[in-house]
């Protein structure tokens, strides 16, 4: 079996990283127990506890809030999807945010730790690293050139790293996918291309939540100084009539949009082929 990490930077994010490899490259959702998955990301004969299981282990409970304690600590595996003819399992990581570079390369040094085994004894043979970030109004090669100054360490030479591509680094294949615009705007997130699809689906119930958003917003509000956040109102108040006090994740999930939103996306389409288009090493 071969394992992607896919690195997200938000719950929107992991949810179109696994709706779109669902509707385009026929993964399937895994709902395996932790402790069943491939070695060594679940457990076997020589690892007793799987990699997830001994990550989450680490939060050290007793020094944390009630409210903390509740969830994961980041960067946090949210799901997997799998692409079984290849036998390739995709796991969503949500990390929140480009500035947790930090505990990102731990989680990998600790992979690369585990994984670096003589080979055949774990179920994983070998695994790549995808990162899914929003240009915002940096850019598309400003946001790269942060992502190659961050991650030079762990996996060396980034230099050739752009947007939708994938380089065989000196650890592992590494790939980067920015959400922006368009190729004549390279500024921009993810909410640029979901605010069509919602729109596309529930128009006027689209059209009615943006004109809400800009009536009754206020100069101090987030919404007023930020078009994603807008966009973010927007999309969560259309959806809210089958997915009452739902998230946006939960608005753009399973059920809520429907599949032909991803199937007419081309953003969606296109996430799907880098990420399916790993250059695995050849044995």
């Amino acid at each position: 079996m071969k394992a992607v990490l896919v690195f997200c930077e938000g719950r929107h994010d992991v949810v179109f990283a696994q709706r779109s490899l669902g509707t385009h490259a026929n993964c399937v959702w895994v709902d395996t127990p932790i402790g069943e998955l491939p070695s060594p990301f679940g457990s076997n004969a020589v690892a007793k506890k799987g990699f997830i299981s001994r990550l989450l282990e680490r939060q050290a409970h007793e020094e944390l809030p009630v409210k903390d304690a509740a969830h994961q600590p980041l960067p946090s595996f949210e799901s997997i999807v799998e692409n079984t003819k290849t036998n390739t399992m995709f796991f969503m990581i949500r990390t929140q945010g480009k500035d947790q570079s930090g505990p990102v390369v731990n989680l990998l040094r600790s992979l690369d730790d585990v994984i670096n085994q003589p080979p055949g004894i774990f179920d994983t043979s070998e695994y790549a690293a995808a990162f899914l970030f929003d240009a915002n109004s940096k850019g598309v090669e400003d946001t790269l050139e942060e992502f190659r100054n961050r991650f030079r360490d762990p996996f060396g030479d980034l230099s050739d790293v752009g947007h939708g591509c994938w380089v065989t680094s000196e650890t592992v294949p590494v790939g980067c996918f920015v959400f922006h615009k368009s190729t004549q705007d390279p500024t921009g997130t993810l909410e640029d291309h979901l605010a069509p699809m919602v729109n596309s689906v529930w128009p006027a119930r689209f059209s009615e939540a943006e004109k809400f958003v800009d009536r009754q917003q206020c100069k101090d509000d987030s919404v007023s100084s930020s078009k994603s956040a807008r966009l973010k109102a927007a999309i969560t108040i259309a959806g809210q009539f089958n997915l009452p006090g739902r998230p946006m994740s939960i608005v753009i999930g399973r059920n809520g949009i429907p599949k032909i939103a991803f199937k007419n996306s081309q953003t969606s389409r296109n996430l799907s082929k880098f990420l399916t288009q790993t250059p695995w090493r050849k044995a």
